[in-house]
Order: C-alpha cells, then structure tokens, then sequence
C-alpha cells in the first residue's frame, strides 16, 4: 500500500507544478509589456505645426575661391637675348592686351630674312626672259609680283598659276622652295617679340632682361585680371537645381563689397574627398571692387520655386526622411519627401493637410508614445 501512495505523492506534485506553469504563462500574456506601460505613462509635451502646403523659394548659399579665367606660361621658341620691352619683366608687374612684353634680340635674324629675299629677287629676275618667251600670257603677273617685292616688307602673294607646265617650271628652278622658305623664316622672326594676349599681370618670372633664351625656356608665367571664375563646391543634391546661365549674386564675406556672376560650367564628375561637385562662375571687376586670384567669396544662387511644399526646421526630420505626427495624443511616425535641404531647413512633402506635424527633435520617442501638444 506504501508504494500507492507514494505514486499518487508524485503524481500530484507533476500536476501542481503543470497548473502553476499554466497559471503563469496565462497571467504574464494578459500582462502589458514594459515598453506598452513605458508608452502609457510617458507623456511628452511637443511642438507642432499644421501641415499646409504653399510655394517655397530655396536658395543655395556657398564659399568658394576665386581664380584666373586664363593662366599662361610663356615659352620661346627661338634663341637669343631677352631685351627690355614696353613693361618691366618682374613678378608682379600688371601690363595691357597688345603690350609688348618679352623682347628677344631678333637683329640677326632680320638681316638673314633680308639676304633670302635678296636671293630670292635675284633668281626671279633671272627667269623673267624665259616666262616672256614660254609664258608669255604669265609675263605681267610675274613682272608685277617682282616688282612689289620690298625687302623691308612681308614677301606678297605668290601668283596664281595657270599650268602644271607652269608649276613645273617655277619648281626647276627653285622658286617656289624659295618663297616658301622666306615666308616660313617671316613666321620665326615674329616670334622674337611676345604681345599680351589680355590684360593681366606676371605671377612668377624665370628669365629677365639680360638672360639668354634657348627654345623651350620658360621666361614667365601670367594671369588675366579682367576675366575670373569663381569655382564653388556644391552638394550634390543641391546642384541639380543650378542650371547654366544661371545668374549668382556674389559677395566678399562680409557682404561689403558686391558682384553680378553668371554659371559658365558644371562638372560632370564628383570630388571623392569632399563629395561635392564644382559650379563655376564667370566674374568681372569694377570699378572700385577688384577680384583677386586666390580670393574666397561667397556665391548665392538664384532661387528656384517649389510648388505644394513646406518648409520646416531640418531636425524635425530623423532618419533621412522620417517626422513625427501626432494623431489622438499618441506619437506616429511618417515618411515624408526631401525636396530640398537647406542649411537650417527641409523643404517637404507628402503629409496630409491639417495634420500636426512635430518640429521639435525628440530623444529616445517612439510611435506610440502619448503626446500633448504645446498651445
């Protein structure tokens, strides 16, 4: 009997444990979560704006440095002595479009120009009775074109001909190799002298008057100071709103000093380290407001037009494209679109009209959490 007994102790302990495991899991489920009391209790004091959609002008304000619209180096192509010319060749010095500004002794190379035209004269002369007997309806042209021949002056045009047996003719004896050798030592004694293409002024100078030029050397590097660009790095997402041609308001940091630039060019490639794309804009100086090379200015963009929008502060958005809304006192979340971020602000849309939007950051919020709007 002692053995019954002892199998229905056991038996009833397995059922008491079984009943109080079922009782527990039974009572935990109707029990509510600490996150669902931690909603319930909580209750945040938020502010709010309604939802209303208008018309949004969003402006790009950024810095950028300003720089030369042309940079040139100047070489010689020929030898010589680098003579003083109309502006002195130090680093610094500012001269005009048209200036001669590098001189290189070209004395040598005039008198050897002149001998080749002497030949040249010479060997024409000696052909003139042969054209009057073989060509004799060519004689005028060639009489006329030797005749207008100065040895001080370009070599002029050298007349039409009629033939090959013309051409084969002039080519026997050497005239054509002649005139085209002339004109091509006339081409090489105009480089002796260097004019300004544009106003600018010599950022660094390697040879000076009194220096001797081989081809190749680098005399002198320039800038123009009549023409700058303005090369502003632009997010991303705020360069697909400026466009080419656009017009730029363009300002010293302090906004003294104030000027009119236009968009010239996009790049189509982005900065890795700086993830940012370059908008250039063309300026010019005036009078009483100069621009410098290496300058850093401020570019503003003209503003573009957002239409069914709204503006709000920019950290009431978490999440890249989150907000909060509040619905019958309790937080909700939403995703809303990014039309246009600003410094401060978010331009936005996508939220029903009316609807209370929070425009305030909240820490640690979740949906659901009870909310009261601030009057």
């Amino acid at each position: 009997m002692n053995w019954r007994k002892t199998i229905i102790s056991i038996l009833a302990i397995i059922i008491m444990i079984a009943l109080g495991f079922f009782l527990n899991g039974m009572f935990s489920g109707m029990a509510k979560s600490p996150e669902e009391k931690q909603k319930e209790e909580l209750l945040l004091y938020v502010k709010t704006q309604k939802v209303e959609y208008s018309s949004n002008s969003s402006k790009i304000i950024e810095t950028g440095r300003l720089a030369s619209q042309q940079t040139v180096d100047l070489s010689s192509e020929v030898q010589g002595q680098i003579l003083p010319g109309e502006v002195v060749l130090k680093e610094g010095t500012r001269f005009s479009k048209g200036e001669l500004i590098v001189h290189i002794f070209d004395d040598e190379a005039k008198n050897n120009l002149k001998a080749g035209k002497s030949r040249f004269m010479n060997s024409l002369a000696g052909i003139l009775p042969d054209i009057r007997i073989d060509f004799p309806e060519s004689y005028d042209k060639y009489q006329i074109f030797f005749n207008s021949i100065k040895i001080d002056d370009p070599l002029p045009e050298l007349p039409q001909l009629d033939s090959d047996k013309e051409k084969v003719f002039l080519a026997s004896r050497n005239i054509l190799n002649d005139y085209y050798n002339i004109k091509s030592a006339e081409i090489r004694l105009g480089k002796y002298k260097l004019f300004a293409p544009f106003d600018g002024t010599f950022t660094s100078v390697y040879l000076e008057p009194g220096s001797v030029a081989n081809p190749g050397s680098r005399i002198a590097s320039m800038i123009r100071t009549d023409k700058h660009e303005l090369e502003v790095p632009v997010r991303v997402e705020d360069a697909i709103w400026i466009d080419i041609g656009d017009a730029v308001k363009v300002s010293t940091k302090d906004r003294l000093l104030h000027w009119q630039g236009k968009v010239v060019r996009k790049s189509d490639f982005m900065d890795p380290s700086s993830q940012t794309i370059a908008v250039f804009v063309s300026l010019s100086p005036e009078k009483d407001k100069p621009l410098y090379q290496g300058q850093y200015l401020k570019a503003e963009f003209a503003s573009k037009t957002l239409e069914n929008s709204m503006e709000v502060p920019r950290n009431a958005v978490f999440n890249k494209d989150r907000v909060f809304t509040v619905i019958d006192g309790k937080l909700k979340e939403n995703q809303v679109n990014i039309l246009k971020a600003n410094e401060t602000s978010v331009i936005i849309s996508g939220l029903p009209v009316g609807a209370d939007l929070v425009i305030e950051p909240l820490v640690n919020a979740k949906e659901g959490f009870n909310a009261e709007i601030l009057k």
